[in-house]
């Protein structure tokens, strides 16, 4: 599906969005209190247009399925993830839901509508009966009669599950009074307010699009109020007139679409406006096109920095904190000082040039008041050992390095309108001269196209050109693993790197990922769009990291002197962020 408001004015999007559906066909099965609600509409669906995605398009192509032969050949043939996805695929699932009312004791409920044979259905629910009962000695089952519907119970000491079919539904539960309870709903014996008639939720859904691949809501106010809680009995309870972030929070959905070959993101968290400030942008004119990464977002400097003249508590960063702390309050720095010394823009961008080892990265924070920030830099870099100079107008502070870092030279500048943290001088020094590049990135196609899936940003824009993250990344680490093979075994047990597709095969089913965000209707909405999105890139780097850890640790115990190469790892991984069928 191809969305109308692209490339237009965010008040366009608003009026557009109106017309979003809300899933009231399972929302008026769940009581009006419901803190967790998970709804998928059509599992079928689904799996069809994500083989139309670009992500699966790479999978696909022969030269990735070569390389994935010997990754793929260590996997058991049948496992709980093969049998889920051949299950949902026989029960043809359409309205999936899981959803609960109490965070305490998570009392979840769940089900789906199956449009297969009743008896095909009942067959695959009875093996997922037996296997659990497998996994979960000691379980016994029961069952009981209420109203029409026969309900087959599991129990041990530890849960209990109740289920039933209704129709072509199937319904479970963790207690049987639950169950009663959403079998009441399904037969319409309860009268009750429903989910679909809760203010809070039906905002929420005029902002999630009518044909959402699955989507999340969330009523955070218990989990509020157990904040709360416990910060009283630990005496740390804020005062009357102030709120965490998460007491602020009316309401948060989350959706997903499948768009053509692309896939898009989309939340909303219902919550009083933070700043007033609008995205600027500042530095965007000084990107060149070899930038992978864009990124600019509105911070309310004044509530997210007041830590930094706090005193630090416990944990692993508590020893740098209380440094910063210190330094801040021996140069008789306030908290007036910093909320007058920065603006609420913060901005980061990343280029690596085909020439360069290494990327190069600036992050910048406007600046109100110049005098107020150059005492702060000051104060925080005067116990670390940076130098000290002065030019364009600005001061800068190198830190001092070693020859293992050389190639890497931190350097802080304090400018009239911008403070810049960067890898090196030169691309601080780009920045602090407003010196624009031969080549504009805002000017090249892929940054025209890709800004134009997503609205126009007040609070957040970010931009990754993954071809080209995935291109300098492949030309890093491709010797490395290639050489890496040879002296570790466990690594070429694993996979083979001659076997490595060919940078183009991959790249060309890569295009940028963009996200924006803005304050619309009462709460803040995000959008993201590309190959993949944004927090799926976000959440495929964590899972790469944790890999190469893992992996790292493991030659380690075996003694190898080659471990360190393992990290390289990530790079394939990149274009498995969903799974697969």
């Amino acid at each position: 599906m191809r969305y109308p408001y692209r490339g237009q004015r965010l008040q366009k999007l608003s009026r557009a969005r109106r017309t979003a559906a809300v899933p009231s066909t399972i929302a008026n099965l769940l009581p009006a209190d419901t803190a967790l609600f998970i709804h998928m509409p059509d599992a079928e669906k689904n799996r069809d247009a994500w083989h139309r995605t670009d992500l699966y398009q790479l999978y696909r192509e022969p030269a990735v399925q070569d390389f994935l032969q010997k990754p793929k050949s260590r996997l058991p043939e049948k496992g709980a993830v093969k049998e889920a996805w051949h299950d949902s695929a026989s029960l043809r699932i359409r309205n999936g839901f899981l959803a609960t009312n109490n965070f305490d004791s998570l009392r979840l409920i769940g089900g789906f509508e199956f449009r297969c044979q009743e008896k095909e259905a009942e067959s695959v629910i009875e093996r997922w009966k037996s296997r659990l009962l497998a996994k979960a000695p000691g379980t016994q089952g029961g069952s009981a009669d209420y109203e029409k519907h026969h309900i087959d119970i599991l129990s041990s000491g530890q849960f209990t599950l109740a289920s039933a079919i209704a129709g072509h539904q199937f319904l479970a539960a963790a207690t049987v009074e639950d169950l009663k309870a959403l079998l009441d709903r399904v037969d319409g014996r309860t009268k009750t307010p429903a989910l679909d008639s809760d203010a809070n939720f039906r905002a929420a859904m005029k902002q999630m699009p009518a044909d959402y691949a699955w989507m999340f809501y969330l009523q955070p106010k218990q989990l509020a109020q157990k904040l709360g809680m416990l910060r009283a009995q630990s005496g740390r309870a804020l005062p009357s007139d102030q709120q965490t972030m998460l007491e602020r929070i009316q309401s948060f959905s989350h959706a997903m679409v499948f768009d053509g070959g692309k896939i898009r993101d989309i939340g909303f968290a219902a919550m009083p406006r933070l700043t007033e400030t609008k995205l600027e942008r500042t530095i965007l004119t000084l990107a060149s096109t070899d930038t992978l990464l864009y990124g600019a977002f509105i911070v309310n400097m004044q509530q997210q920095f007041e830590w930094a003249l706090e005193p630090a508590g416990a944990g692993s960063m508590a020893a740098p904190l209380q440094l910063i702390s210190n330094s801040l309050s021996s140069a008789g720095v306030t908290k007036e000082d910093w909320k007058a010394a920065f603006g609420d823009e913060i901005s980061v961008m990343a280029a690596w040039p085909a020439t360069a080892k290494l990327p190069n990265a600036v992050l910048t924070v406007a600046v109100r008041d110049s005098a107020r920030a150059r005492k702060i830099a000051g104060a925080i870099v005067s116990s670390s050992g940076w130098q000290k100079s002065s030019r364009n107008n600005a001061e800068y502070y190198n830190a001092p390095t070693s020859g293992v870092l050389a190639a890497v030279n931190p350097t802080l500048a304090v400018s009239d309108r911008l403070l810049v943290l960067g890898m090196d001088a030169a691309s601080v020094d780009r920045v602090v001269t407003q010196a624009p590049p031969g080549n504009a990135l805002r000017g090249s196609e892929n940054f025209r196209a890709a800004s134009k899936l997503v609205p126009e940003p007040q609070q957040m824009f970010a931009y990754i050109d993954l071809a080209a993250l995935y291109s300098r990344l492949d030309a890093t680490l491709r010797p490395i693993l290639q050489m890496s093979a040879a002296f570790v075994p466990s690594l070429s047990e694993r996979l083979d790197p001659n076997k490595l597709p060919p940078t183009d095969v991959i790249t060309k089913h890569l295009s940028p990922v963009v996200a924006s965000q803005s304050y619309i209707d009462g709460g803040y909405r995000s959008e993201s769009a590309g190959p993949i999105t944004i927090g799926q890139a976000g959440i495929g780097a964590g899972a790469a990291y944790v890999g190469a850890m893992i992996f790292q640790q493991h030659q380690q115990k075996g003694a190898s002197p080659f471990a360190a190469p393992a990290p390289a790892s990530p790079s394939p991984s990149m274009a498995q962020p969903l799974p697969t069928p």
